[in-house]
């Protein structure tokens, strides 16, 4: 079986490099209020910035690495039938939703994506929720409606 053919839109690389970027400013700023503690105390300043050094070079490695190979990898497709999602890092997963089990389906927008003038489609069944998360805004209107169409033809089939 292919994998699906429609990818996210390349303006989720910057999404996923700026909600790096604010975990990587918290993680300086819980440092530092570690490090001013440590000074406070007369404790040794070396092992809490020691700490901060190797968790700040582990997630400038993983900004470096993770948005590329996510981005290379999640793709997804909607059939008359069902939703194809492909994805992941590491692991990569692979889920079919039948449209006929589709109960939900939403478009959701945080700060990051609208900064960026994306668009993320939440698709729920009983069971569980899925995301396809970086769609441009009028293309992920237009992807809920569609799939929110096929999945009550799908369930009138039924």
């Amino acid at each position: 079986m292919e994998h699906p053919s429609h990818r996210l839109d390349p303006r989720m690389l910057r999404v996923w490099y700026a909600s790096s970027l604010a975990l990587m400013a918290g993680t300086v700023a819980a440092g530092a209020v570690v490090a001013l503690i440590a000074c406070h105390f007369n404790g040794p300043l070396a092992i809490p910035l020691a700490v901060c050094g190797a968790l700040l070079a582990i997630e400038l490695a993983d900004m470096a690495i993770s948005p590329r190979v996510e981005y290379a990898t999640w793709r997804f497709d909607v059939t008359p039938t069902d939703v194809d999602l492909y994805h992941g890092v590491f692991v990569k997963k692979r889920v079919i939703v039948p449209l006929v089990r589709v109960q939900h389906v939403e478009t959701r927008q945080g700060p990051f994506l609208k900064a960026h003038g994306l668009a993320a489609v939440r698709i729920s069944t009983a069971g569980e929720s899925f995301e396809i998360p970086g769609l441009d805004e009028a293309g992920a209107n237009r992807l809920r409606d569609r799939v929110a169409e096929l999945a009550r033809l799908a369930q009138e089939d039924v």
